[in-house]
């Protein structure tokens, strides 16, 4: 006799694509069988415990993110979700006219929710909240590169501040000493700020084990907010608490892929320039000059000629990423936000170009903006994702204009996220078959805590 099918318990709500397949390989590698589409048209699939809706709302006007955030989460809640979760960056990218506040508190008005948590902490990678400031390592966020964020400069590591300065809501702390005392504390912690009226509580998060009380105490919240590192604490609690049954955790299983390879980097983090050279010392590397995209040159036609030199022999990558300096001149000369669609522009049409003309099979796209530009112009609408292996690495399949019998590989990556030989490993490990159990213990797997 057939188990029933689980219910689904959990359905997310991502500003960006990377971020948002990050969280959903984090829950496949939990065992967590989870869907994930692109956009508030593509159909929930029945038959997962949690779903994962992908948006590009990071960057738009606060009033236009809502919108599509809410069309989300009523397809999530028609889907029958039980909890919904807003998803957005682990350095908390906004700014005082930001949409993280606006969003969270239109989800908790149609929620009928009084409260929801703010966990943006991703301690794999050091990024931790205490007192209410956001640190990266040893930095301060204000202090950090992430200042010099060409579409939301981070320059206040304070969030109970950022997020007071976008918010109607009144904003509270729970403090390290109570996060540190376990769920039960937190619990009681958010029933007391409640009744003094803060709805938006940012959790201090200095460590694992932090997430895990944080998640542990917030699995029955109609609404939680946060990066997604938190998230993948959640199904120890359901499962603790009834909500889930160990049997119905999967293993992840993703095919092989051969096929023509290529890089596509819009990101400005200095992570990805590391990782770019890294790729460069071994395979080619084409740098758009993106002043001369801008001055009207025809930079695709050079992208073109370039696959045309190398592929489909070799690995290539492309990429629209420039010196700091370089960045701020052409701001200055053509509007921030200009630039920007540019770039994106630029490197959608070169992504159709590769996958239609060229026939690229494996594909690592890195940057969240471009990663969105890219995956709309390639017509992908729904994602299967493999299993979280550490930061930056969440590898998937895509399905361009909705053709299922020709799959394409795909990494979408953070700018700030992954090892600097993340680009060549990743493009060749597509080419071998994963089979990954569920892991159901100790977390994260990457083994960094």
């Amino acid at each position: 006799m057939s188990r029933p099918t689980p219910p689904l318990l959990f359905g997310a709500i991502a500003d960006d694509l990377t971020g948002g397949t990050e969280l959903a390989s984090m829950l496949v590698a939990r065992g967590i069988p989870t869907g994930c589409t692109v956009g508030t048209d593509a159909p929930i699939q029945a038959g997962n415990v949690a779903h994962v809706i992908l948006l590009k709302t990071r960057e738009i006007p606060a009033a236009d993110a809502v919108a599509q955030v809410l069309r989300a989460a009523e397809k999530l809640l028609a889907a029958g979700a039980r909890q919904i979760f807003f998803k957005y960056c682990a350095t908390f990218d906004s700014t005082p006219a930001g949409n993280i506040g606006p969003c969270a508190e239109a989800l908790l008005e149609r929620l009928g929710a009084a409260v929801t948590l703010f966990t943006p902490a991703l301690c794999e990678t050091g990024r931790t909240v205490y007192q209410g400031h956001m640190f990266g390592g040893t930095q301060l966020l204000g202090e950090s590169p992430k200042r010099f964020d060409p579409l939301t400069p981070m320059t206040d590591s304070n969030l109970v501040r950022v997020l007071a300065a976008q918010s109607r809501s009144k904003v509270g702390l729970i403090p390290f000493t109570v996060v540190d005392a376990g769920a039960q504390a937190i619990r009681e912690a958010v029933r007391e700020r409640t009744t003094r009226g803060e709805k938006l509580l940012v959790t201090d998060t200095i460590r694992e084990r932090d997430l895990q009380a944080i998640a542990d105490a917030a699995f029955d919240l109609p609404l939680m907010t946060g990066n997604s590192s938190v998230t993948a604490h959640l199904p120890p609690a359901w499962i603790a608490h009834g909500l889930l049954d160990a049997g119905d955790l999967v293993a992840a299983k993703l095919p092989a892929v051969e096929g023509p390879a290529a890089v596509l980097a819009g990101s400005v983090a200095d992570r990805t320039a590391e990782q770019l050279d890294r790729f460069a010392r071994h395979h080619p590397l084409l740098s758009i000059d993106l002043g001369k995209a801008l001055a009207g040159a025809d930079v695709v036609g050079e992208a073109r000629a370039f696959a045309a030199r190398h592929l489909p022999g070799e690995m290539i990558a492309i990429a629209t990423t420039a010196p700091q300096g370089e960045v701020e001149a052409l701001q200055k000369a053509h509007g921030r936000e200009a630039a920007a669609a540019k770039a994106e522009a630029v490197l959608a049409e070169i992504a159709q170009l590769l996958v239609g003309a060229f026939g690229v099979r494996r594909l690592v796209v890195a940057g969240g903006e471009t990663a969105g530009s890219v995956v709309k112009a390639l017509g992908i609408d729904r994602i299967a994702m493999g299993a979280y292996e550490g930061p930056g690495v969440s590898r998937a399949i895509a399905y361009p204009g909705g053709d299922t019998s020709d799959p394409l590989a795909l990494m979408l990556k953070s700018g700030k996220l992954g090892e600097p030989d993340i680009f060549t490993n990743v493009l060749e490990d597509m080419r071998r078959p994963s089979t990954k159990a569920p892991a159901i213990g100790t977390w994260p797997p990457s083994g960094k805590a």
